[in-house]
């Protein structure tokens, strides 16, 4: 007495086939429309010398970026130190599309503008776009007439990071 039904690998062979089928369909769209957006983490030196009430100073903004999602936090450079401590709790988030960014969120006044005595909290909005690690927008500070545009070119993510930690 044989145990091979005809009909029951006939199943079994259409089912591991149009798995096969369903893997390599997958697998080939994957490979063809996908991909993996700009890697924009680091710090940018963002100038403030236009921004009333702040002089000539510099906040760095610490991008940290999964995928297409941004934290940023903000911190002043300071004389003689290259490295900026990046926050735990993230004061901005935003999005990536392409290569444009959004990051908006509430930052403590004293980070970004050396001037500012009090624990006063701004709401910030930054969009900008990034092209060969330079990033370029404009900043938007609530009560601010005129948005505050920048470029501001990455510095190098790796040693930052390396010694942050």
């Amino acid at each position: 007495m044989s145990h091979l039904n005809l009909k029951s690998l006939f199943f079994y062979a259409m089912a591991i086939g149009s798995v096969g089928v369903l893997f390599k369909t997958v697998s080939f769209y994957g490979e063809t429309t996908l991909k993996a957006p700009p890697s924009i983490g680091g710090n940018y030196e963002i100038p403030l010398k236009s921004l009333v009430g702040c002089g000539s100073d510099k906040a760095v903004l610490s991008i940290h970026q999964s995928g297409i999602y941004l934290t940023a936090s903000f911190g002043k450079k300071r004389p003689f130190q290259e490295v900026v401590k990046i926050e735990e709790k993230p004061e901005m988030d935003g999005k990536l599309d392409g290569q444009k960014l959004e990051l908006s969120g509430l930052v403590e006044g004293a980070k970004f503008c050396r001037q500012q005595k009090d624990n006063k909290f701004y709401e910030l909005t930054i969009l900008a776009e990034i092209k060969e690690n330079t990033l370029k927008g404009k900043l938007m500070l609530l009560g601010l007439k005129k948005p505050l545009a920048f470029t501001a070119k990455r510095q190098n993510f790796e040693a930052n990071n390396s010694q942050t930690h």
